[in-house]
């Protein structure tokens, strides 16, 4: 009889990895088959992705201030190793981080898009509360996707009804400035956008929206986050002609 060696996959997958297999198989006992191609160390189990995305958030902290004593606390690792991530140059998968709707898609593409939406609320919207709140959970994150700006309404702004009520002055002075902005071609962030159970709520930048909606634009690149699977897929099957 053939011994077979059992791993406890918490010890061996990435918590994001883990929670998504949770979802399908929790309490269950799998085979993951090997591939043929040889594989370099951490490609098979993902393991490798992670330590990329990890630094890639590490580095854009330390450019946004966050000290090197802080940053080993925070992510358990010693300050000698944190000194390496930052400072060193060898790194190619390094990315740059701007933001703006280029720079999200530069992150998508390498598989970096939570990264960059954390670095983003961390560091330009200063909502440190809405970033701690994505990474409580497994969320999946779509985009930056161009979707009809006719889908979504304000959640946020001076009207009585609105979810998060806004000083009308505060609100206006920020719609003018992002209307400044598109009036003369500048970079902007894309939309950040909740989708459970068929409805969207604009999170992030309802004033931008709002200078996007009075200045006829009818078309905009947005992040769609989701917290359901039932969610993620109804999403799919009504939205995926804009994926």
């Amino acid at each position: 009889m053939i011994a077979i060696k059992y791993e406890n996959a918490g010890d061996v997958l990435p918590e994001h990895l883990l929670e998504e297999v949770k979802k399908y198989a929790a309490g269950k006992l799998l085979y993951i088959p090997l591939n043929n191609e040889k594989k370099g160390w951490g490609e098979v189990s993902g393991y490798r992705q992670f330590l990329v995305r990890r630094n890639q958030f590490i580095l854009n902290k330390f450019l946004h201030g966050v000290d090197i004593r802080e940053l080993s606390a925070e992510f358990f690792l010693s300050e000698e190793t944190i000194k390496k991530i930052v400072y060193s140059k060898k790194n190619s998968n390094k990315l740059e981080y701007y933001p703006t709707i280029k720079s999200s898609m530069e992150y998508s593409e390498a598989g970096m898009l939570e990264e960059w939406i954390h670095t983003y609320l961390l560091f330009d919207r200063r909502n440190k509360v809405f970033s701690d709140g994505l990474r409580l959970l497994y969320r999946y994150y779509l985009g930056p996707i161009l979707m009809p700006l006719s889908l979504f309404v304000r959640s946020s702004g001076p009207e009585a009804h609105m979810k998060w009520k806004v000083h009308p002055v505060v609100f206006e002075n920020k719609v003018a400035c992002w209307a400044d902005k598109i009036l003369h071609n500048e970079d902007t962030p894309p939309l950040i956008i909740n989708f459970e159970e068929g409805e969207f709520e604009i999170n992030c930048n309802n004033p931008l929206f709002e200078a996007l909606r009075r200045a006829e634009v009818r078309e905009y690149p947005v992040i769609i986050w989701i917290s359901e699977k039932t969610s993620h897929e109804l999403f799919l099957k009504d939205y995926s002609v804009y994926l």
